[in-house]
């Protein structure tokens, strides 16, 4: 199932592009909140809706079409993913009304599974010996795409105004979809399978892999801190610090540290076990939650929590969406499919509980929401099965390591 010949470097810059404007459509909306409530006569606090549904069909598109993956070719799904959210995007644009935004949002985030399906893709077909390093490349590239979406949201919003962005996304994200059809390679499944038997071994993967169970639910616990923060961070900087969108979208450069955090991962894992790795970081993401919350709405303390905060949830799920991958790279993409769509199910909830926390309790519940999030993956990674041994394994003691 692996190619021959290693994968050129154009190729994976292509690869890398499309991975992350498929996860940028998940985040556009966030750093342009009032923006749009201004555009449509909304309360900008009417808009965690639009985080909501995008996570959500996201999760649907995770359940329902990165499975995909193991039963059509690549060639046929990747691009017309990319096409087909491109065109979503346009559509975006011209939007009227908020019920209508909210439905093409999620119908954006089904879509966006595009970059997910072209990890598993090159989970199958990469050699060996340069996997761990393509799917960290492309798992970088996601957390960089999540972070110059925030910035382009941010900025460019300000300059054409929000349609404008979705115009110019939609044109590139569908450019990426014409390009990257040639370079893809064919890939068939091991051994013919119908969609329903394919969703049906979701549920036996699921069911004989409690690892696979670990994994995705301690990495959605950090998501949900991760996403509880930025859905709703631009409408409390513009109540409370009466910020621009320019000026919020500038606080996604902190997630420039979490393009690191896949080496992070690595190099964390060679000095001690995996579970040592995440209650270390989700001890650093509670301390600074904490300290957040003494301090309130202080700039710099605004900056430390969200440097903490990206780095923590983006190494735990470099640490275990790898080892998810590698649990059986012949059904990688139902393997990726079951962990992402635990994944951003935890997303939405945290953009629903952070939507909560911040009307009620302002700059005190932004800080709270990541601190009860980390001690809840902390809590699941020491009360699994080997989580006895987590806390003995601070000391340095080597282990097996995943491709």
């Amino acid at each position: 199932m692996n190619s021959n010949t290693p994968m050129l470097r154009r190729v994976l810059a292509l690869y890398c592009l499309a991975t992350g404007f498929s996860v940028a459509a998940v985040v556009y909306h966030q750093s342009m909140t009032f923006l749009i409530a201004a555009s449509l006569g909304l309360p900008v606090d009417a808009l965690w809706s639009l985080s909501l549904a995008t996570q959500l069909g996201y999760g649907a598109g995770l359940v329902l079409c990165l499975p995909l993956g193991d039963v059509y070719p690549s060639r046929l799904l990747i691009p017309g993913a990319l096409l087909l959210l491109g065109v979503t995007l346009l559509l975006l644009a011209i939007v009227p009304t908020l019920p209508l935004m909210i439905v093409l949002c999620a119908l954006a985030g089904v879509l966006s599974v595009g970059g997910q399906l072209l990890i598993a893709h090159c989970a199958k077909t990469c050699l060996p010996s340069e996997r761990a390093a393509v799917i960290g490349s492309l798992l970088s590239s996601l957390f960089a795409g999540l972070l110059l979406a925030r910035v382009l949201a941010g900025w460019g919003g300000e300059l054409v105004g929000w349609r404008g962005i979705y115009q110019l996304v939609g044109v590139i994200t569908a450019l990426l979809g014409f390009l990257i059809r040639p370079r893809l390679s064919e890939v068939q499944p091991s051994k013919p399978i119908g969609y329903g038997a394919m969703l049906a071994s979701q549920c036996r993967l699921w069911m004989e892999n409690p690892s696979l169970r670990r994994f995705a639910l301690i990495a959605a616990c950090f998501f949900a801190a991760s996403n509880g923060i930025w859905a709703n961070l631009g409408s409390l900087t513009h109540s409370t610090l009466q910020w621009s969108a320019a000026q919020t979208g500038l606080l996604a450069f902190t997630s420039l540290a979490a393009l690191r955090s896949p080496m992070l991962a690595n190099y964390l894992q060679h000095k001690m076990r995996w579970q040592a790795v995440v209650v270390l970081l989700g001890i650093g993401l509670m301390l600074v939650s904490l300290a957040g919350a003494l301090v309130g709405a202080n700039v710099f303390m605004i900056v430390v929590f969200l440097v903490v905060s990206d780095m923590a949830v983006r190494s735990v799920q470099a640490l275990t969406q790898s080892r998810v991958l590698a649990i059986d790279p012949a059904a990688a993409s139902r393997l990726n499919s079951l962990y992402m769509t635990v994944f951003f199910v935890g997303a939405a909830i945290g953009s629903w509980l952070g939507g909560l926390s911040v009307h009620y309790l302002g700059w005190l519940g932004m800080y709270l929401l990541p601190l009860v999030c980390a001690l809840a993956g902390v809590g699941l990674t020491m009360l699994g099965g080997q989580g006895e041994a987590a806390w003995s394994s601070l000391a340095v003691i080597p282990e097996q390591r995943h491709p």
